[in-house]
Order: structure tokens, then C-alpha cells, then sequence
């Protein structure tokens, strides 16, 4: 009952912090009633009574957030800060439905449109086959439904999938895609090779533990069919899917067995000519390149991984043709039943995330300009000067960083007065030319969204003979960029009110911007950001005691987190560990006393610190901080996870504090507490 009212209370106060396009940030709220929404969010998620701190402060500070946002909802991880993602979602809902005249800019129209004609006619499956019998030349359509006689003899498989790539930027039988060189990462390099199949890797489609996860998918399959032609006989649908799961399974053959092979080492660097003669008319790669460029391509390609083509052959030589024009039709119908809206999710908050995915930077753009948050970007400018001058202070004090050398020590100091704060931004001429080809309608979804999967493939593909641009890259957090030594904020991280208000203790802003920043700034000097200059040049400015302390120290937390290899009796394999222990347990430290010396530095009145506590919360200022760091990492994880590629938050927010003496000394644990390391590992 206790945790019903309060999420009650945190549900009737979150409108104080999402706020509408109408209604401009800021003015309606009082600041106890957002002092006390604050503490009824906080506390939501705690387990307070039920733990103690010191041997398991995550689940004390998370212990209810998978009872409030389940993974098993959707089947895929929930974590606190993809709440500000879905904060952002529910905005531009908002943004999206309404039509401001004389305001829009024509890419303004062009997503709304898009969005529009979503959220009426996205479920609408008899539309989407249409659309699609209409796009791709099948002769007349899918064999023994639209055609009643079939000459299998005119079916050209090569020049169907090639049309399709082109069509809706869907890989069928082959893989093309546009990757940068691991060589010279100046430049673009077309790979082609295997396509990415639904169920993933090899063993999925020929291990005989993963029986079940076939047979399911199989299923799924004829249940598609079925929505899609219901006047075809079951044992139609079923014979389809049946050879679609066969067909997979035999393109299977041709991946590595060891799916954690780097791009690297399952490649090799051949022409479309060499693979002609390799594969000749069977895989006519050299044709394939042509139909979808319209013109020879002589530059070497990436083909990955080796062995999958000369597969291929195989696979079309014993494979019936009209079992390969439904497997064809089939991945086609398929990608455009990707966007039927879920069962469960609302059709508002899916088309939004149809326009994010396609328009990423003009929805970017049209958030930021009904969103506007100076006072925001303001404040974080305010918290990054405070982390910089604490590390500032580190690097230029002998005691804290006396395993860097004095010289090493100068050249850190050079590179972090170059990092500055990049806020994300766009050229508002230039998102309006890059759409000006799309001329969509409110009330045709699927021939949009045909539109803008072509129009999306053909900026894709022709990146290949461009420059890759650091631009092209969307984060949702703060990101730290090494061939640029600079820190970009995306637009969707300035939202009022999620992780920092005025009205908030500034224990609550440290604790989670300030240790956002201090992350990433750390992966500016770590053991791979020190290979990269003030200038994100490749330059290894560490010199070699340096570095051999580094890797000394470093030790110590390796073997402190060596333990961790499975977490939920899942396989747990990181690797960028030990960045990531680096990040976490430095950004803790300096987020704190960045805290530390700015409350030193403020007026010293009762008030004051009063101001730093909150309602419901029998907590001090610096509880808070650490309270606020944990539900930073909230998170809940489907049963279906079978790997964790990173370290799991609980196990990163309980080691990084067990090393943490403020922590200790802040929750008052004994010297038997789990969260009390013997031995605590310190770099930064």
C-alpha cells in the first residue's frame, strides 16, 4: 500500500516535469510541490527497511523499479534513463499532432505527415500488401495467390533482391551495407557478404538446444501469413513457412560458428570482379552491384564473412525457384509488417519512434525549437566547469595523480582545457534540402513509408564515395568524441525537471549530470583515449612510466572485477570493462567532490542546507548524492537475455561505491559491510 500511493503521488506530479508545446517551462508549479514530486519519484524506487545500504545499496535504492517498469512488458531492458527518452517520446507526440501555419518548415511537414498518416493507417495490413504488389514486379505477385500459372524459368532471384534493396532497403539472400574502413577510418568501404537473418547467429538456426526458438519463430510466421491472406488454406501458410525457416537454416551454414568474430577477422578484401569469377552466374555480385548502383563498381570491397557466399551458391543450386520467390516476397512483406504498431503499445508513442528512427535530426530540430531550454544548458555548462576544475586541480596537485609523471601530468592538463561542450545542432536549410525529394501524404502510410525506405537506402548506400562525418552519429546521453577531444550533448538531454530543476537539492544535479560528465570526460584518459591528442590526433601522449603505472593500477580492479562472469546465471562478457570500471569509479569520485567544494563554497545557513534535503526522505545532502547516483542505473532485464555484452548496472554501482570512502563514510558502514572493501582500487 505503502509503494501504491506513493507511485500514485509520483503519477498525479509527473506532469511537472514533461510539460506540453503549449505550456512554456517553468512557471506554474510551486517549488514544494516539485520538491515533493522529486522525493515521491526517488523514493518510489526504494527498498528502504527492507535492505540495508551498506551490503546492497543498488537494490536499496532500485528495488522496486522492476515491479513499476517490468521488462517483461516488452520483452527488452528498462532502465531509468530511457525514461528520459520516453519523456522526449511524449513531447514530440504532442509537437507531431499539432499544425502550426505559416510556422512548419516544409521538413516540419514532411514528418508530420509521416507521423500522421502512421497513426491512422499503420494496422491497416491490406494496405500494406497492396503497396508491396505494387513496388516489387513478382510476375503479378506471390506464386499460386495473384498468378495462377508460374513459369519458374523467368524468375531472375538476383534481380528481384537487388530491386528490393534498392526498393525498401531490406537484405535478402545477400548483405550490402556501407561500414567504415577498420584500416583507414578516413573512409567508406561497401561490405557485402551475409545478410542480417531474423533469428541472429548460426547457432540459433543449427544448435539443436535452440529447437524451441525455431519452432516458435516458424509459428510467428504462419500466424503472418494468416493475417495477411486469410482465404489461403493453413497448410499453405505452413508449407511457406516451412520453407523459409529451411531456407534460413541453409544460409546459416555459411556463418562463422563463433559469433563473437570481430569484422576484421571474418573478412577479406576482393573486387566484384574476382568475386564474379569466384561465383560466377549463380552469385553474379558484379550484376547485383550494378542493378542497385546503375553503374560498374571497380573499388575493392569488404566480403564477410568468407565463407558465406560460396554458400550462397550452393543454396540457390539446390533450392527450388519457387521456394526462393517465397522466401523473396516474404522478407519483403515482412519489412514492411515491421511497421504495424504492437499489440499494447499506443499508436502515438509508436509513430513517434517510426519519425526518430527515419528523421532522427529534423524531429531533433523541431523539439529543440518548441523546447528551448537556456537555463538547462546553462546549468550543465555550470556543473562541466566544476568537473573540470576538480580534475584540473587533481592533475596539478602531486599527491591525488602522483602515478602520472609531472610531464605526462602537463600534457593531460593541455588536453582537458581543450575539451569543451558541444551542443548538438542543425542546419535548418540543410535538413530542408535533404528531404526535399519526399512528397508524402496524411492518408497513404505505406506508400510513405516505401518512399521514405528508398529515399533512405539511397543516402545510405551513397555514402560509400563520401567522407565519414562524426555528425552522422546520434547519442541520447553526453558523449565524449576522440577524434574530436570535445563532448557532444545531444537536444533530447536538455529536459527540464528530469535531472535537475532549481528547485531540486544540487546533491541530486551532481549525483547524475555530474557524474554523466565525469564519465565521459575519463574516457578521454583512459587507456584508450590517451592514444589521441588534444587535437584527436593519434598520438600517444603518455610517456612509459606512466603507462606502466596505469596498468599497475589497473590490475587492482581487474582482479576486483574478475569475478563477475555471470550475473543471473547468464554469461556476463564486457569488452570495454575496463573503461567502464575506470569511468565508473572516477566519475563517482570527482562528481562527489565537485559536490563537496561547491557546497564549501556556497553561503553556510541553516537554510541552505535545509535546501539540500527533501520531503519524505529522512536522507542527508550527501545520502542524497549517492541515492541519486544509483537510480541513475535502475534497471530490469528480460529472462530472454542470454548474454550480457556490458556489466550489469547492479554490479557496477555496488563495486564502484564498495571503493568509494565517501560512500562508506556518508552510510556510516562497519568495517564487516559488503560495500566496505578491504582493499580499495583508485585511479582517478
Amino acid at each position: 500500500m505503502k509503494l501504491l500511493t506513493l507511485t500514485c503521488l509520483l503519477a498525479g506530479l509527473t506532469l511537472a516535469w514533461s510539460g506540453t508545446v503549449s505550456r512554456p517551462y517553468g512557471t506554474n508549479y510551486t517549488t514544494d510541490i516539485l520538491r515533493l514530486a522529486k522525493a515521491a519519484h526517488i523514493k518510489a524506487y526504494m527498498t528502504e527497511g527492507e535492505l540495508q545500504p551498506c551490503d546492497n545499496f543498488y537494490n536499496f535504492a532500485c528495488g522496486n523499479w522492476p515491479r513499476l517498469h517490468p521488462s517483461r512488458l516488452h520483452n527488452k531492458r528498462t532502465n531509468y534513463l530511457e525514461e528520459l527518452q520516453e519523456l522526449f517520446v511524449r513531447k514530440s507526440a504532442d509537437m507531431l499532432k499539432t499544425t502550426t501555419a505559416g510556422a512548419d518548415s516544409s521538413a516540419d511537414q514532411v514528418i508530420k505527415s509521416f507521423y500522421s498518416s502512421c497513426y491512422s493507417q499503420a494496422n491497416d495490413t491490406r494496405s500494406a500488401l497492396a503497396t508491396l504488389l505494387q513496388v516489387a514486379d513478382f510476375r503479378g505477385g506471390w506464386p499460386e495467390i495473384r498468378v495462377p500459372s508460374w513459369y519458374h524459368y523467368e524468375y531472375d532471384w538476383l534481380q528481384v533482391v537487388a530491386s528490393l534493396k534498392s526498393r525498401l532497403g531490406v537484405d535478402i539472400l545477400i548483405g550490402l551495407d556501407v561500414v567504415l574502413d577498420y584500416k583507414e577510418d578516413h573512409m567508406h568501404r561497401l561490405k557485402i557478404g551475409a545478410p542480417q537473418l531474423p533469428l541472429g547467429h548460426r547457432r540459433q538456426y543449427l544448435d539443436p538446444g535452440y529447437e524451441g526458438t525455431r519452432q516458435r519463430y516458424e509459428h510467428s510466421i504462419v500466424q503472418k501469413l494468416q493475417g495477411y491472406f486469410p482465404d489461403q488454406p493453413e497448410n499453405w501458410c505452413s508449407e511457406v513457412a516451412s520453407q523459409i525457416l529451411y531456407i534460413e537454416q541453409q544460409l546459416a551454414k555459411g556463418l562463422p560458428h563463433n559469433a563473437a568474430l570481430t569484422l576484421e577477422q571474418t573478412t577479406r578484401q576482393r573486387t566484384a570482379a574476382d568475386m564474379k569469377t569466384a561465383y560466377g552466374s549463380y552469385v553474379d555480385v558484379s550484376r547485383y552491384l550494378q542493378l542497385i548502383f546503375n553503374s560498374p563498381i571497380v573499388v575493392e570491397l569488404y566480403e564477410t564473412p568468407e565463407d558465406y557466399l560460396s554458400n550462397l551458391m550452393d543454396v540457390i543450386r539446390k533450392t527450388p525457384k519457387l521456394h526462393l520467390a517465397n522466401y523473396t516476397i516474404w522478407r519483403a512483406l515482412d519489412t514492411l509488417d515491421q511497421a504495424r504498431i504492437p499489440q499494447g503499445v499506443q499508436p502515438g508513442i509508436w509513430c513517434v519512434q517510426m519519425v526518430r528512427q527515419y528523421f532522427p535530426k529534423q524531429l531533433e530540430s523541431l523539439f529543440h525549437r518548441n523546447y528551448n531550454n537556456m537555463q538547462m544548458i546553462n546549468e550543465l555548462q555550470s556543473t562541466w566547469s566544476d568537473i573540470k576544475r576538480v580534475f584540473r586541480e587533481d592533475l596539478q596537485a602531486s599527491t591525488d595523480l602522483h602515478w602520472l609523471t609531472l610531464e605526462t601530468r602537463q600534457k593531460a592538463i593541455g588536453k582537458l582545457e581543450a575539451l569543451d561542450l558541444q551542443f548538438r545542432n542543425h542546419d535548418e536549410t540543410e535538413l530542408i534540402r535533404q528531404v526535399q525529394t519526399l512528397h508524402l501524404r496524411m492518408d497513404q502510410f505505406y506508400q510513405n513509408f516505401v518512399d521514405v525506405l528508398q529515399w533512405r537506402t539511397k543516402k545510405h548506400l551513397d555514402k560509400y564515395m563520401q567522407e565519414p562525418q562524426l555528425t552522422d552519429k546520434v547519442f541520447k546521453l553526453p558523449h565524449y568524441e576522440l577524434k574530436t577531444n570535445k563532448m557532444q550533448i545531444p537536444i533530447t538531454f536538455l529536459q527540464a525537471r528530469f535531472f535537475w530543476d532549481p528547485a531540486y537539492p544540487n546533491a541530486l544535479k551532481y549525483g547524475t549530470l555530474g557524474v554523466l560528465l565525469a564519465r565521459q570526460m575519463l574516457h578521454g584518459f583512459d587507456d584508450v583515449g590517451r592514444r589521441f591528442d588534444r587535437h584527436g590526433y593519434k598520438n600517444s601522449w603518455w610517456d612509459t612510466t606512466s603507462e606502466n603505472s596505469f596498468s599497475r593500477r589497473a590490475q587492482c580492479f581487474q582482479e576486483q572485477y574478475a569475478v563477475f562472469v555471470q550475473f543471473r546465471e547468464k554469461p556476463v562478457q564486457d569488452k570495454g570493462l575496463l573503461s567502464r570500471i575506470v569511468a565508473d569509479n572516477g566519475a563517482l569520485s570527482i562528481a562527489y567532490r565537485a559536490y563537496t567544494k561547491w557546497l564549501k563554497n556556497s553561503p553556510v545557513t541553516s537554510t541552505s542546507y535545509q535546501s539540500e534535503r527533501l520531503p519524505l526522505l529522512d536522507y542527508s545532502h550527501n545520502q542524497l548524492f549517492f541515492l541519486a547516483y544509483a537510480q541513475l542505473y535502475c534497471t530490469d532485464y528480460p529472462d530472454t537475455v542470454e548474454i550480457f555484452d556490458e556489466l550489469p548496472e547492479q554490479l557496477r554501482v555496488n563495486t564502484a561505491l564498495s571503493n568509494s570512502e565517501q560512500f562508506v563514510n556518508a552510510f556510516s558502514c562497519s568495517g564487516s559491510d559488503k560495500l566496505n572493501a578491504r582493499f580499495k582500487c583508485h585511479l582517478f
